[in-house]
């Protein structure tokens, strides 16, 4: 069963859409079908409209990338810059992250958008709050939004207490779940934003999107985008 369309309206004519395992895996680097990750990059490109990706080497960081141009062709692994987010006022550049657990999170506001990747290490070390500031700095107009795409769920991600104490829950001493999303949201509504959405389904339990704690090394990825169209 293929995963519904996980598309979301941004202020200022954005758009986001999350993609699932039914778009195939969008990561040339490992998981199922990698070697065809290029053509399913070309699906969404022809899919949403838009004439480029931006797109890095993701490191769990909190570096988030402004590209006030479109692109280069799609560049290997070796030829991209380091960074956890995208972001853009450039219309029909599609910023993207690859995820199969940890958040993509869309942000949008009038005249420029952003996608942030962000597992446990890039919340802890504010990738999310770096997304906000840059679109501010660059001039964003009005109100920011976001959307916090599919990830895992707070119904099944577990961690040890060093994981809660990087993110300011501490409690106990064995594994507990938590829920990233929850805090995310927190996050972001404390920077300021007026409006967080989600799109509500958990990697881990709902098979029809890559997981990294599901399936190991044989996960695919799926992506997140968001542009102006």
């Amino acid at each position: 069963m293929s995963a519904p369309e996980l598309s979301f309206e941004l202020p200022g004519g954005g758009r986001a859409l999350f993609t699932a395992r039914s778009h195939g895996n969008l990561s040339s680097v490992g998981g199922e079908d990698a070697v065809h990750a290029e053509d399913a990059r070309d699906r969404l490109r022809a899919q949403i409209g838009v004439r480029g990706l931006a797109r890095g080497y993701q490191v769990h960081g909190a570096h988030v990338r402004w590209n006030a141009t479109l692109p280069a062709p799609d560049p290997p692994r070796a030829g991209r810059d380091e960074a956890d987010g995208q972001a853009t006022a450039v219309t029909g550049l599609g910023t993207i992250v690859l995820a199969a657990d940890c958040m993509p999170v869309a942000l949008g506001a009038d005249g420029a958008v952003a996608m942030l990747h962000a597992g446990w290490r890039g919340l802890a070390g504010g990738v999310l709050e770096e997304g906000v500031r840059l679109l501010r700095e660059r001039g964003a107009r009005g109100g920011l939004c976001a959307v916090i795409g599919p990830c895992a769920g707070g119904c099944c991600y577990e961690v040890g207490p060093d994981v809660r104490r990087a993110l300011g829950r501490p409690g106990g001493v064995g594994r507990a779940r938590i829920d990233l999303r929850a805090l995310a949201e927190e996050r972001l509504l404390a920077a300021g934003l007026a409006r967080v959405e989600h799109a509500p389904a958990c990697t881990i339990c709902d098979a029809r999107f890559f997981s990294h704690r599901r399936e190991g090394g044989r996960a695919g990825r799926q992506a997140g985008v968001a542009w102006l169209s």
